[in-house]
């Protein structure tokens, strides 16, 4: 009986975090769309779309800008990558347009210790 209840909870808290997920990609689908990418896993995203293991992660990301091109995105866990691969774009954003797009995400449990 107690087993049943464990394996009902855990499945209810699944569905809400799915349901929560897909609102929050719903939302921020309406902004600004990603750059072209591979298509992910539901929850996981692209986590296997990452280099694997021995294998350079250059020679990885240059297969992947033949695919998509020169500005490219990951999603893994929630966590989207934007990767630029071309010298003169990441020049262009990292030093003409810094203060448009240098911010960093709000650590609030870090800045109250």
């Amino acid at each position: 009986m107690a087993g049943l209840l464990i394996a009902s909870l855990f499945l209810a808290a699944f569905l809400a975090l799915f349901v929560a997920r897909t609102r929050h990609r719903q939302h921020s689908s309406q902004e600004l769309p990603l750059p072209p990418g591979p298509k992910g896993l539901p929850l996981l995203g692209n986590i296997n779309d990452l280099p694997p293991p021995g294998v350079l992660e250059y020679e990885h990301w240059l297969q992947h800008k033949e695919r998509f091109g020169p500005i490219s995105s990951v999603t893994v866990m929630g966590q989207t990558i934007v990767i630029i691969h071309d010298k003169d774009a990441a020049f262009e954003l990292m030093e003409k347009r810094a203060s448009k797009h240098s911010g960093r995400p709000s650590m609030k449990f870090a800045m109250e210790l």
